[in-house]
Parts: C-alpha cells; sequence; structure tokens
C-alpha cells in the first residue's frame, strides 16, 4: 500500500484530500506546516508528498527542493498544490523538481489521476533499492547533512499577504465593530445622565424667531435740543414820588414874578 503525506494549513483541504485518497486505497498521514512534514519524513516514509506552496513558515518549493537534494529521499514523488486564487509559480515548481502541479479544491479525478502513476512510480524505485534520479549511494553524504535551502519568492510572499489578508479582513471587522458597540454602550449611559444634569441646571431657552431677510433703516438725524428760554432779569424800580402840581415830577406850578424895581 503506497503511503501519501499531505502537507497543508487548510483543515477542509486535508479532510477532502485523505477522504478522497484513503477512498481509492492509499494509506494518508495530513500536517499542517513545513516543520511538521520533515519530521515525520521518516516514520511516514510517504511514497507521495502534497505540498501547498502557500503556507506560514515554509512552503510547498521549499519541501520539494529538501526531497530532490535529499538522497533518502530522492525516490519520493512531490506535487505541489494551490487554491485556485492563489499563485502557483510554473517556473520555481520546474527549479526545484516538483514532478507534478495540481489546483484545490482538491477534486476527485483530477486527485486520483496525478496521484497513481507517481506513486507506482514511487513504488518500482523503492523496491529497485535506489530511486531513479538517485545518484550512487556509496558516494552520497548522509541525508541529515543535506541543508535545508529556503527558496524566497517575491511574488509567492506578496501573493501569500495578500491571501492572509483577505482571509482574516472579514474577523478583523466583526471584532472591530463589536468593540466599538461595547465602548458606545458602556459610555451611553454616562453622556446621558450628564446631559440630564446639564438641561436640569440651564435656563430655559427660549425659541429662536426667525429673522427677517430685510434691510436695516438708515440711521435718523438725531432731534436738536429745544433752546432755552430767554430769562430777562428783574430790574426793581424805586417809586417817583409825585408832588403836588407836577406831572410825572415836572414842577408845573407858576413862577412867582420878580419883584420890579418900582416898588422900591
Amino acid at each position: 500500500m503506497s503511503r501519501i503525506l499531505l502537507v497543508d494549513d487548510s483543515p477542509h483541504a486535508q479532510r477532502m484530500g485523505e477522504r478522497i485518497l484513503s477512498e481509492e486505497g492509499y494509506e494518508v498521514v495530513t500536517v499542517s506546516n513545513a516543520d511538521s512534514a520533515l519530521i515525520r519524513l521518516d516514520d511516514v516514509d510517504p511514497d507521495v508528498v502534497l505540498a501547498d506552496v502557500v503556507m506560514p513558515g515554509r512552503t510547498g518549493y521549499e519541501i520539494c527542493q529538501y526531497l530532490k537534494m535529499s538522497p533518502r529521499h530522492r525516490h519520493v514523488r512531490v506535487i505541489l498544490t494551490a487554491g485556485v486564487l492563489e499563485v502557483l509559480d510554473e517556473a520555481n515548481a520546474k527549479r526545484v523538481e516538483s514532478d507534478a502541479t495540481l489546483r484545490k479544491p482538491f477534486e476527485a479525478s483530477a486527485l486520483t489521476a496525478a496521484v497513481k502513476p507517481l506513486a507506482e512510480a514511487a513504488a518500482q524505485d523503492r523496491a529497485a533499492g535506489s530511486g531513479s534520479k538517485a545518484p550512487d549511494r556509496g558516494a552520497a553524504p548522509k541525508a541529515h547533512a543535506v541543508p535545508f535551502v529556503a527558496v524566497v519568492d517575491e511574488e509567492q510572499v506578496r501573493a501569500a499577504v495578500t491571501v492572509a489578508l483577505d482571509a482574516s479582513m472579514a474577523a478583523m471587522v466583526e471584532e472591530i465593530t463589536r468593540q466599538v458597540l461595547v465602548a458606545i454602550a458602556t459610555r451611553k449611559p454616562e453622556s446621558d445622565a450628564a446631559a440630564a444634569a446639564i438641561g436640569a441646571a440651564a435656563p430655559p431657552i427660549a425659541s429662536a424667531q426667525p429673522v427677517p431677510l430685510t434691510p436695516p433703516e438708515p440711521p435718523k438725524p438725531a432731534a436738536p435740543n429745544p433752546a432755552t428760554a430767554r430769562v430777562e432779569p428783574v430790574r426793581r424800580v424805586s417809586p417817583i414820588r409825585l408832588r403836588s402840581g407836577s406831572i410825572l415830577g415836572l414842577d408845573i406850578s407858576r413862577p412867582e414874578p420878580e419883584p420890579s424895581d418900582d416898588s422900591e
């Protein structure tokens, strides 16, 4: 019975792949990241590895490169997988010597068609005692001495970040909305009480009357001050004493004749 190691951080992809391949008679082991896959390589000893190219940490490209550089595991066939909206770099896949590529979500016939011939070829190489691509084992270094070389691709990193943000955006929006609603609900009673206290202490405000839009009247000239009435000073008149035989104080008495010289 051929053994399949499925490396994918998506639980849905793990369940779908395991169900389809188990129904075809394969023994399937699933892990969620590259580090777990490398740890399980020796005890699982798979014939085929399905590795996702977009995962946190190391990716499927790095798993494939490690397997192809390891004399102990060169017989293992590697299928690189990616979601329908994820970037799958065919040039990079060819560079790390992957045996096939496959899109997710897994479709039963496509997955079976990709795995079956590779599993048979790996089983034949295992039975022959060496992989078809393996060098002479006598001159080969030990498996643990093979370095794990990271494959860094800018477009792949950008695509992974974009997918991660898209996946987490809905959860972020929900969490922020929840926190805002909680903050509003917490502060609303306090603001209502403060508004009520201010309203009770403040005097009633008369409703504003609409101001007619008419031009202002020109200012009227100031009225002149009324003239002050002239007050004549009071003159005190001494009374005139009239003598008898006078008019208006004039002596009108007949003058006495002067004595003539004849009288002498």
